[in-house]
Parts: structure tokens; sequence; C-alpha cells
């Protein structure tokens, strides 16, 4: 028996699939730990080693004047006091750089999933939508792949659909890596490609005492695309040009606590809200009217007595169930009590002593003994 297990052993070892190791395909997941969590970590240690004081944030702050750049998602501007707040800070100084698309931090730039991506205007972030409308900012959604002339990437990571664009001499002729189909465009701001159909994708405007731009993508600010085509230039022409203090890069969202628990377990939160409403049914009375219960369990007068006494026993509250019937024998029949003693035992069936211990043998030895005390002064009231 041994045996055949071993042969057993060596002829299953032999089943294996030659081309086994040829099949195995590594599918890269992304990075790992803070630069997981922060997209713009490269950009953040970038600048540090340039020599500026960046630093990352998950949420806004009250910023002041030691803070000169803030590179941010739309996602941050969802209600309109977050960004009258933004602008705020813009007018005094400061320089907002906004990107529409792949900001936030849910997106893997290492798969081909599309968390993170998405257009979001029309209604969903009314601070954006008021950010928008102060500067005159329209978007729209164009198809630029049709003017691309990069090259696509095919294996695992950085393999999205992105073109190149190309920022206008003025601002120091810099390429771009792009993706999505946001478009731009502004009334009184600066454009930097007009060549489809007078969109760009990037546009900027002075704002008080400092300026806003508004970038349609995040591609170039994200940590695995920081050191291709120019991003890392622009990203240091931006510190050189206006980064007089604190650089800062919010990674975070805007969503509040119940937003974000909606949006990463929506089918938890409905799965609990269903329970609920089903435990509620079962444990709130209904409204109605109030039916008589048919299922009535008679019990002996003795028992309730006994159960009675047993309880005031215990409280030590037991002449609460003497008391009323002795004073009520009492007020009936007036006179000496040797000879109401004598009377009462004839006009009852009990015996003298058992007259007499009814209605003065106080305390009573034991509930047992109460119940029959009491027995005896009911048998003198109905006598």
């Amino acid at each position: 028996m041994r045996w055949l297990w071993v042969v057993s052993v060596l002829f299953l070892a032999g089943c294996q699939d030659p081309d086994r190791g040829e099949k195995v395909k590594d599918v890269p997941t992304g990075y790992t730990g803070k630069a997981r969590v922060n997209p713009y970590l490269a950009a953040e240690l970038y600048l540090t080693k340039k020599g500026w004081s960046a630093k990352s944030s998950r949420t806004w702050t009250n910023y002041d004047y030691e803070t000169s750049i803030i590179f941010m998602p739309v996602s941050f501007l969802q209600t309109k006091g977050m960004g009258i707040r933004a602008l705020d800070w813009v007018s005094n100084g400061g320089t907002l750089i906004l990107t529409v698309e792949g900001g936030e931090p849910a997106r893997n730039d290492f798969t081909a999933s599309s968390s993170g991506d998405g257009v979001p205007y029309g209604g969903q972030f009314t601070g954006m939508d008021y950010v928008f409308e102060e500067l005159g900012v329209e978007v729209e959604t164009v198809d630029w792949s049709d003017f691309s002339d990069a090259e696509k990437e095919e294996d695992g990571h950085l393999n999205r659909s992105w073109h190149v664009t190309r920022l206008e001499e003025h601002r120091g002729g810099l390429h771009f890596e792009q993706e999505g189909q946001v478009a731009l465009s502004i009334a009184n701001g600066w454009n930097w490609d007009l060549e489809v159909g007078g969109f760009s994708r990037m546009v900027g405007i002075g704002y008080g005492n400092g300026e806003v731009m508004v970038l349609a993508h995040a591609r170039p600010l994200r940590s695995p695309y920081l050191a291709r085509s120019d991003h890392a230039a622009f990203l240091e022409k931006i510190a050189d040009d206006y980064g007089n203090g604190n650089i800062v890069f919010l990674y975070g969202s805007g969503n509040s606590f119940f937003g974000l628990l909606w949006k990463e377990g929506r089918m938890v939160v409905i799965a609990g809200l269903l329970l609920l409403v089903a435990w509620l049914w079962m444990r709130i009375p209904r409204f109605g009217p109030v039916l008589h219960d048919a299922f009535k369990k008679p019990k002996p007068y003795g028992e309730e007595l006994k159960a009675s006494a047993r309880f005031l026993w215990q409280r030590g509250q037991i002449e609460h169930l003497l008391r009323p019937l002795r004073a009520r024998l009492e007020k009936e029949n007036q006179g000496d009590p040797e000879t109401l003693y004598d009377r009462l035992a004839e006009e009852s069936d009990l015996k003298r002593d058992e007259v007499a211990e009814a209605l003065t043998t106080d305390p009573p030895k034991d509930p047992g003994h109460i119940l029959k005390m009491v027995q005896k002064l009911q048998a003198l009231l109905k006598r």
C-alpha cells in the first residue's frame, strides 16, 4: 500500500504542464505605502530636493500668506463655501492650480481601472461651478485622440489613452501628456492650445492679488508621469515663478465622512438600511384598535394571595396586607376584646384562639402564615 502511494505521487508530479511558466504573466498593481496613498509624493520630494518647502495634505486647512502655491483637484470644491474659501485665499496673493480629472488618490495609474476619472461637472460639485463661474471658465468634452501623435504603451501600466499637448511659447514651450476628454476655455484669461475648436487643456486667470490655473487632467503632476515629457520642468517653473512660500499638494477628498462611506460602500449601507427598516417594522407597535387577549389562564385566589404576601414579606411591608382587614373588623365590631373574640368565634366557624391570632399576631412568622391569617380575616368579614 505504501508503494502505491509513492507511485501515485511520482505520477502526479510528472503531469506538470511544461509550458506553465510561460503562461504566468506579471500584472503590476502599482505603488505601495505612502506612494499609493499620495499620488503627488514624487512631485513633493522633487521640489523638496530642489530647495523649496513642499508638503502634502489630505484636507484643506486655513492657509495663510506663508503658503504660496496649492495644487488641488476640483473634488475639494463640493460646496459653495469651500469655493469661496479657496478664492479668498487666492485673492490674498496665492496661486491655485486646479485639476479637473485624475487628481484623486483612488485612481491607480498602473492598471486600466478608471477609478478616479470622470468629468465632475454638471451640478455635482456646486463649489466647482461657483469657482468656474467667477473665473469665466467653460468646460466641454472633446475627443482628443484624433489629434495625438504619441505612441501608446501596452504593458500593464501607463496604457491609458493619452496625447501630447504643448504650452505656448510665451509660457516656455513645454510639452505635456494629457488624458481624458476635458476641454477648457476662458473669457478673459490666457489659453494654452487653441488648435482644437478654440479649446485648451490648461487655462489661467488673475484673481485679486493671486492667480488661478485650471489643468484638464492631473497626469503631469502624478508620480508615475513626473519624469515624462516636460512635467518636471513645468513643476519647477511654477515653483520658480510663484513659490515664494510653502507649496502644498492636496491629495485627499472634499467628501464628508458619509459621502465617502456612500461612495466606497454603498451596497453595505443599503443592506444595513434595509435591515434597520425590517427590525423597526418588527419592533415598533402598530397603530390601530387594541384587541383583547383571548388567551386567559386563570389562577386560584390562594396563589395570587401567596404571591402578594411573598412580595410584601421580602420588602418588609407586610402590614399593608393585614392592616386594612383588621381595621375594617375593629370598626364594625366595637366593644371589649374578650367578648369580641367570643362573639366573632360564635358567628364564624373559627375557634376563639384563631380569631385572637388573626387580630393580634404581629409580625407573622412567614409568608405561608400570612396567607392563613388573611384567609381567617376574610372569613370573619364574610361571616
